[in-house]
């Protein structure tokens, strides 16, 4: 799977950053960050039904939700309130205490690192599950909501609608018809409303990703679905019914409450989180400007550190990417005093230090940048940061070897550490992002891709602007899970 092996290693293709609310955003501000209202909505309500075959199916419950032009809300049984904005690709929680929102893109990820662990990036066709046996990879998609290579899915009209089968089997009904010979009890329903309950499916149902296109491709969405399931909970296969019995046109949706905004992952992140959100929502004061640098590397050139100085400027490039080719009139001074500290710093040991292990970083000799660069991991302020991110990176391109001989040394934390210490540095927050996806947390990566795309005053850098084109990969993937395309009106 060329296109699962790519978004896996999240390529760099940048793009422009879109405003939209974030992980930060104030449920009382929610709305207007997103550009528009929710609008107004229909209130559904779907009967459920289960057992072991659609001749003994008996009633489990029911769903009751919200559904907008481009979302849905309801309630899960353990007394949450889920909103999935598509317009937005965010899913609120909220909970007695506070809201969370979390990044549609981070799940989607989430899922497709199980899928492509569990079936060898898409490439088994059965996939064992220990005593409960072995289970085709088409179960596993349909779980996930990630398909892999031609599932072997076929559809065919019906006289109420259509159904799907695999290997000789119907594991997919829907119907269309509220007749009086239908077991609907309301209409389908219309296409305006089509989105969000594709939505409030693909969040309650395991319906392959394959039926759910087809789905989406028919004119609103049907008053019964009947689905098959096989998983270790039911190796011997189980169907759900889902029925619609009430519909009907209702307000738009009510206020958020005005509860607390709390990060997803919020332990895991720790203070580094809490100090990105901050600086997003425009609480930790001012992001300065390139000029700022320079000043700040002038002063500790004029004080004899130019090691520090060289440091600043390195910063600065976390900032607003790297120098330019022509820096006269560019408005990054930092970058000209680059010249000046190299053609000072000759017989500095400190200057000369820190400028071998730049050398050493450029080359590709990690050992030896971080032994060079780690001795400036005392500094704090600009310098320090700097010194922070070029260490953690060069020993996550070390590899293991690097992080064995460096115990002392743990890449998160040195990161983490330079975003508290500069929070309004792009590069910090794509770097740790970056750390945490490698370490299987991408609702904790997908936070800080998020607060640092939106840190006022900044825009994302080269660096960071990938997040965007890893979020395009997810789409194209999983395209069932997210919504708006980029600059979409919400509705």
């Amino acid at each position: 799977m060329r296109a699962l092996a790519a978004v896996l290693i999240a390529a760099a293709l940048p793009a422009a950053a879109v405003s939209q609310p974030g992980p930060h955003t104030p449920p009382s501000e929610y709305e207007s960050a997103r550009g528009a209202p929710f609008g107004a909505s229909r209130t559904v309500t779907f009967d459920f039904f289960r057992g072991p075959d659609a001749g003994s199916l008996t009633p489990v419950g029911d769903l009751s939700a919200r559904l907008g032009g481009q979302w849905t809300a309801w309630t899960t049984p353990e007394g949450e309130t889920r909103l999935v904005d598509l317009a937005a690709d965010r899913m609120l929680t909220v909970t007695e205490d506070a809201v969370v929102s979390t990044s549609l893109f981070a799940e989607v990820r989430r899922r497709l690192d199980v899928y492509a662990g569990l079936s060898r990036g898409g490439s088994l066709e059965e996939i064992e599950f220990g005593p409960a046996g072995a289970f085709h990879r088409i179960w596993l998609e349909s779980a996930m909501g990630v398909a892999g290579p031609e599932a072997g899915i076929t559809s065919e009209d019906t006289a109420t609608g259509f159904s799907a089968s695999f290997d000789g089997e119907t594991v997919f009904s829907a119907s269309y018809s509220a007749g009086a010979d239908s077991d609907c009890q309301a209409a389908p329903l219309p296409p305006t409303h089509q989105r969000g309950a594709l939505a409030l499916t693909r969040q309650n149902a395991p319906i392959h990703p394959q039926i759910l296109a087809e789905l989406e491709a028919r004119d609103g969405f049907p008053c019964l679905i009947e689905y098959r399931i096989y998983s270790p909970d039911s190796p011997e296969g189980r169907t759900e019914r889902w029925v619609l019995t009430e519909s009907g046109d209702g307000p738009g949706l009510p206020p958020l409450p005005d509860l607390d905004a709390l990060l997803p992952e919020a332990e895991l992140l720790g203070a580094a989180g809490q100090t990105g959100m901050l600086a997003a929502a425009g609480e930790a004061g001012e992001a300065p400007a390139a000029a700022d640098f320079f000043e700040a590397a002038a002063a500790l050139r004029a004080d004899g550190d130019l090691a520090g100085a060289f440091l600043v400027t390195m910063q600065e490039t976390h900032h607003f990417g790297p120098c330019p080719t022509q820096t006269v009139g560019s408005g990054r001074p930092a970058c000209n005093e680059v010249r000046a500290l190299t053609a000072e710093g000759v017989g500095d040991p400190d200057f000369e230090r820190v400028l071998e292990g730049s050398a050493a970083l450029r080359s590709g000799d990690h050992a030896r940048a971080v032994e060079l660069l780690s001795a400036e991991l005392d500094r704090e302020g600009w310098a320090g940061a700097a010194a922070r991110i070029l260490v953690a990176n060069e020993l996550i391109a070390w590899g293991r070897d690097g992080l064995q001989s460096r115990p002392d040394l743990d890449p998160a934390e040195l990161l983490s550490e330079s975003l508290q210490m500069d929070p309004f540095a792009p590069d910090a927050y794509w770097h740790l992002g970056r750390r945490y996806l490698a370490a299987g947390a991408p609702h904790a990566a997908f936070v800080l891709f998020d607060l640092g795309r939106a840190l006022p005053g900044r825009q994302p850098t080269e660096l960071l602007a990938q997040a965007d084109a890893l979020e395009a990969r997810l789409a194209a993937l999983a395209p069932e899970w997210v919504g708006a395309a980029p600059n979409q009106t919400p509705e």
